[in-house]
């Protein structure tokens, strides 16, 4: 099996930066490239990070980082707070601290919470649109600063860590906005299709194209927060071929149309769309 290889963003920007809603529905097993911060001011959920179950609570921070896999197991309907999500590339002083290490516990507890970054994180959830662009990363570096030194870390140990299982993630995490199928994930990776298989029923509990299908409404349920991108365009974004099939896997998925889910969220000034809700 190859190594797994990251390419650094060379021109990080401040969009490369979200800062997004709590997701408010359980979401399976996943791995990506990115830090993913998790802040609850209100309500509760349950997650597995790295193998380790914890209750997330408010004033709490859960923290899943790159090569770290890590599930949403279940989520209280009054769910309220802030999601961090970045490569690592995008915060320069930090980056090889998100490569070479990881905490050896996904959960920051309330009381070894720092108060500033209490302060950090309302802050950060309530920014206005306006000055979104010039407060955004100031707070993040910030806030990342008092949460490296409230954690315990440990070097990432790759021969573990980056085993197959995390290769397979890896990858569909690298390429779910594309035409994807078991055989050709399977052959990318050198190794069979019934191996392949069994990685998603045993360790997901789903199957393949259950999988992709999370992984596209997630990052739908992202974009739909950003109101320059029109309903048609997000469909797009996230490797459906037409407005339609998106229309139905979301509302397979959250039980709701797109149109009605950015409602919820109180996105103002979206593009127009006529056919999302088709």
């Amino acid at each position: 099996m190859s190594p797994v290889f990251y390419e650094e963003n060379p021109n990080p920007k401040m969009e490369d930066v979200i800062l997004a809603i709590i997701c408010d529905h359980p979401f399976p097993m996943h791995v990506h490239d990115a830090v993913e911060i998790v802040c609850p001011t209100q309500g509760s959920l349950d997650m597995t990070i790295a193998g380790e179950k914890v209750r997330v609570m408010p004033g709490d921070v859960a923290i899943a980082f790159p090569t770290v896999p890590h599930s949403y197991d279940y989520v209280s309907q009054d769910i309220d707070g802030l999601a961090l999500i970045f490569t690592p590339g995008t915060i320069q002083e930090f980056c090889n601290i998100f490569r070479t290490t990881v905490p050896k516990s996904g959960l920051l507890q309330k009381k070894n919470v720092d108060p500033e970054m209490a302060e950090l994180i309302l802050k950060m959830k309530n920014l206005p649109e306006e000055k979104k662009k010039a407060l955004k990363l100031g707070h993040v570096h910030l806030f990342l600063s008092y949460l490296l030194m409230s954690l315990t870390l440990r070097p990432v140990n790759k021969h573990v860590e980056l085993g197959l299982s995390y290769q397979v993630f890896h990858y569909i995490s690298q390429h779910f906005t594309e035409p994807l199928s078991l055989e050709s994930v399977a052959h990318a990776l050198g190794i069979s299709r019934i191996h392949l298989s069994h990685i998603f029923s045993q360790q997901l509990k789903i199957n393949f194209r259950q999988y992709i299908n999370t992984l596209r409404i997630d990052r739908a349920c992202l974009l739909l927060q950003d109101p320059s991108h029109s309903i048609s365009e997000i469909a797009y974004l996230c490797g459906y071929g037409n407005p339609r099939t998106f229309h139905r896997a979301f509302l397979s998925q959250c039980h709701m149309p797109p149109k009605q889910y950015r409602a919820r969220m109180n996105v103002h000034n979206v593009l127009d769309d006529d056919d999302d809700d088709e």
